[in-house]
Formats: structure tokens, sequence, C-alpha cells
């Protein structure tokens, strides 16, 4: 199966499954509910992201990933938009792009209050937060619960 990278994709992937599995009310059920929580997102003014999801090397979500789609859904540009999938980042190459905001994901790498203080090392000015991973990238039901959870976090 070829990878989610978009919110259409994930919705598609819903519906084929509920399809697949005779459940096509129950999908489209779903796929409804999530549509209307995401039209209910709150998203923020543009602000220039990174998100890590990776440590040695640090690596961050770029372009052509889901993790890309939801951030735009909320409103943050993806600094590595430029870039595909998940490029590792040095140091000085973080300096270089100067993030507003820095996530840093619980999964697939549990990053804790000691990688907050090894950016602030680099960017020592940046807003660095801990996002749920899951949502962020685990796309399906779960989607369900995003929008919510991501206002949550930009308040």
């Amino acid at each position: 199966m070829s990878d989610i990278t978009t919110f259409d994709h994930a919705v598609s992937m819903i519906r084929s499954v509920s399809k697949l599995t005779d459940r096509e009310i129950n999908g489209n059920s779903i796929v409804n509910q999530i549509q209307m929580a995401f039209l209910n997102l709150k998203p923020i003014f543009p602000v220039r992201a990174l998100y890590f999801m990776w440590r040695n090397p640090w690596m961050a979500a770029a372009n052509s990933t889901f993790i890309h789609c939801m951030m735009g859904k909320i409103g943050l540009v993806n600094i590595l938009s430029n870039e595909e999938r998940y490029p590792e980042l040095p140091a000085i190459k973080l300096k270089e792009l100067n993030p507003e905001l820095v996530l840093l994901s619980t999964e697939p790498f549990p990053f804790s209050e000691k990688h907050i203080a090894e950016i602030h090392e680099v960017l020592p000015k940046v807003k660095i937060l801990i996002v749920d991973g899951e949502m962020f990238s685990w796309y399906g039901s779960r989607l369900l619960l995003a929008p919510a959870y991501f206002n949550s976090i930009l308040e």
C-alpha cells in the first residue's frame, strides 16, 4: 500500500476499508464526522515550523508526509516543504532554517524536556512544544480526535 500523504488520501483509505469490510455506512459516518471536526479547526496565523520525529540523528518531517499535511491544516508552514520525507538536520542547518516554532513528537522517538534544552542551545528564543505524535501522523479514525487536540495545543 502506498503512503498516505494527504488528508484526501486518508479519507479515501477510510472509505476503501469500510467498503471492503461491508461497513460503508459506518465508514461514511466516520468520514463525515472527521470532515466536520476539521471544519471547526481554528487554524493559527502562518507560523514557520519544524516538526522533529527522531533523534540520533535529528530528523524532521518534510514534504510528502502526512505530518506535513496536518501541519498545513492547522496553519503551520513547514520550513522543510522543499525537502522530501524525513531529512537529517545537523545543528548548523537548524540555525539556517530559523523556525519560529519547533514541535517535538512523542513518537516514534519519545522526545522529552532534555531535548528542549538541546534545541534551545542552538535556537535560544524559539518556542518549542512536545506534541502527541499520534495526532500528527496516525491517519484513520484517530482523525476524529485530531482537530480538538490541535485547537488545545495552539491556544
